[in-house]
């Protein structure tokens, strides 16, 4: 089941096509992160809207940035029907850039909170698919090249779950998310403490996807009015003094 709100439902067909703006070409739509495997279990998104109270992930941007990040997709159960539901989603920088020891710093780069309503059967995991229109803030937020960085959620209310894929074994998360254009993932968290077990010997990762892309190459601008005026003025006025120079002769 796939839960979009009334702005993704008008504009999630356009992720998948190049932005162009002025004097700018931008790639297409490219999946940064995403989890390999298919969940099998859950995590309650905290109620605080403390930074420290989260559930999240640290990665390591590419090579190639800035990036713009073009939308998420999170996987989530709730037991509430039909009801309007809300929670927090944020970028903040790490505390640190180990592996299985990073977490979210109290720094953030943006932050948006997002509205929905749940589906008409309870307890039945659903997609939640999020645009830039829905993360206005995050979206206008580029991420910078080669740069830790951490996405977290909290701030739920009422209560709805985070999907995730549990049972890894300690130390081999960070290889079960997909990751593009030379991301690098550092950890899978909650509540700020690193290297998440949701039980002994098993190490979850969450399902948010993060969607977006990194500008292409500059195009050469084109010509405006007032240029081409100018030359033609300029060229006018040349002919008009070649012939009174020969007017003269």
């Amino acid at each position: 089941m796939i839960v979009t709100s009334q702005s993704a439902r008008k504009s999630i067909a356009l992720l998948a096509l190049p932005i162009l703006l002025a004097g700018e070409a931008k790639a297409l739509s490219t999946i940064f992160i995403a989890p390999s495997d298919a969940a099998n279990g859950s995590s309650s998104i905290p109620t605080s809207t403390l930074y420290t109270s989260n559930l999240g992930y640290a990665f390591i941007s590419g090579p190639s940035g800035p990036f713009d990040i073009e939308g998420m997709k999170l996987s989530l159960t709730s037991g509430s029907i039909s009801t309007s539901t809300s929670f927090k989603i944020s970028i903040h920088g790490t505390d640190n850039t180990t592996p299985y020891s990073a977490v979210a710093s109290s720094t953030v780069y943006a932050s948006d909170t997002v509205s929905f309503t749940t589906p008409g059967t309870a307890n039945t995991p659903f997609d939640l698919n999020l645009t830039a229109a829905d993360l206005p803030n995050i979206s206008n937020y580029q991420l910078l090249s080669n740069t830790a960085y951490s996405l977290i959620v909290n701030g739920a209310s009422p209560a709805v779950a985070l999907r995730r894929t549990q049972g890894y074994a300690d130390q081999t998360t960070n290889t079960k998310y997909t990751v593009g254009d030379g991301f690098t993932m550092l950890d899978t968290f909650r509540n700020n403490t690193p290297n998440y077990s949701n039980s002994s010997g098993s190490y979850p990762t969450f399902h948010i996807s993060l969607l977006g892309s990194s500008p292409g190459p500059t195009t050469p601008g084109v010509p405006g009015p007032l240029p081409i005026l100018g030359a033609l003025a300029g060229f006018r006025a040349s002919r008009l003094l070649r012939k009174r120079m020969k007017a003269k002769i």
